[in-house]
């Protein structure tokens, strides 16, 4: 175990109701479940800022020491009392009984999140997560299978862990699919298993043994085993510059800009001379209320206008349409995107 915040809680994780604790507050070995309910009321989280580990502690404590020292004012339960809380919580939708699950095994998720500890700076970022995970495991558990709870748990709190530190380890997010997932997961595990049973890890071998597709495994192991690139770095071989700045911007080029408003401005000019040079009233009508209005006339409503049927105001749509196709063509000529015809 890591020894950076080991003075801050109980090296023993895992000790039970009735051992020693060096703590006043549990002195009398009274019934845990009581003394816990006393120290902290309705139990709820916020309330652990009342508790008198809080007033001795120093103005400058870190968040993370703090924290630590108010689990050591908190025994873990035994199994037989968890399984008690985890039924009233089912059965009875007892939130004080869930609230009591939290508490007794916050000890638990700093035990795992130590585990990664060396993966992320900052322990509290993952205690935070596990403790996310703990309380979905709450939710889902059930007690009448014949696993105890801390068993179930510490899945939901390594999953919720793992879940962080795929979405912020790098500053490339991987692991977006659900092979992804499995293999940001599993990848290393699967290559240690292997490699115990004498067989090369090949992504062949990898990508059978978690049932995923070889490609999957290559673009993941290129993922996890190439070192971060820091895009605020300095770039090989460039001094003052970095390798930020010599990526390409997804955003458009200033040429394309400008060449993209000055053919926009070209065809807006010849839609409008184009309404412009009809003559007959009918077309212009449908030209300028239906073909390029933002709250274009209905057929219906131009036929009912007209005296006419919807499918003549059709047709004359139509013929509209092949006028302007020439029209633009001879205006523009070798400037003009053809396919921009058909929109």
């Amino acid at each position: 175990m890591e020894t950076e915040e080991s003075d801050g809680l109980d090296e023993n994780l895992d000790m039970h109701p009735g051992e020693e604790t060096g703590k006043d507050a549990f002195d009398d070995e009274q019934d845990t479940l009581a003394n816990i309910e006393e120290l902290f009321g309705d139990l709820s989280l916020p309330m652990l800022r009342q508790g008198p580990q809080m007033d001795n502690a120093p103005g400058d404590t870190d968040a993370l020491s703090n924290y630590l020292r108010q689990l050591n004012y908190i025994q873990p339960l035994p199994d037989d009392q968890q399984q008690e809380l985890a039924e009233r919580y089912v059965e009875d939708d007892d939130l004080n009984a869930g609230k009591m699950l939290v508490l007794t095994n916050l000890r638990l998720v700093v035990k795992l999140a130590r585990e990664y500890k060396r993966q992320w700076s900052d322990l509290l970022d993952l205690i935070q997560e596990g403790n996310v995970g703990l309380a979905e495991a709450i939710t889902r558990y059930d007690p009448y299978r014949g696993v105890k709870f801390t068993s179930y748990a510490q899945y939901w709190i390594r999953a919720m862990i793992l879940n962080y530190l795929m979405n912020h380890l790098r500053p490339v997010k991987i692991g977006s699919s659900r092979a992804g997932r499995k293999l940001f997961y599993n990848l290393k595990k699967a290559r240690r298993e292997l490699m115990q049973q004498g067989r090369e890890p090949t992504p062949e071998l990898i990508a059978e043994y978690l049932d995923v597709e070889r490609e999957d495994v290559v673009r993941m192991a290129t993922q996890l085993d190439a070192p971060p690139v820091y895009l605020d770095a300095e770039a090989p071989g460039h001094e003052d510059t970095t390798v930020g700045e010599l990526m390409e911007s997804d955003a458009d080029d200033p040429e394309s800009v400008i060449a993209d408003y000055d053919l926009s401005s070209q065809i807006d000019a010849v839609i409008k001379a184009f309404g412009d040079q009809l003559e007959d009233e009918r077309k212009r009508a449908i030209w300028f209320e239906r073909m390029i209005a933002e709250e274009e006339k209905t057929l219906a409503e131009l036929g009912q206008d007209w005296d006419v049927s919807k499918e003549r105001i059709r047709q004359v749509e139509t013929q509209i349409r092949d006028q302007f196709k020439d029209f633009v063509r001879s205006r523009l000529g070798d400037e003009l995107d053809e396919s921009l015809l058909d929109n």
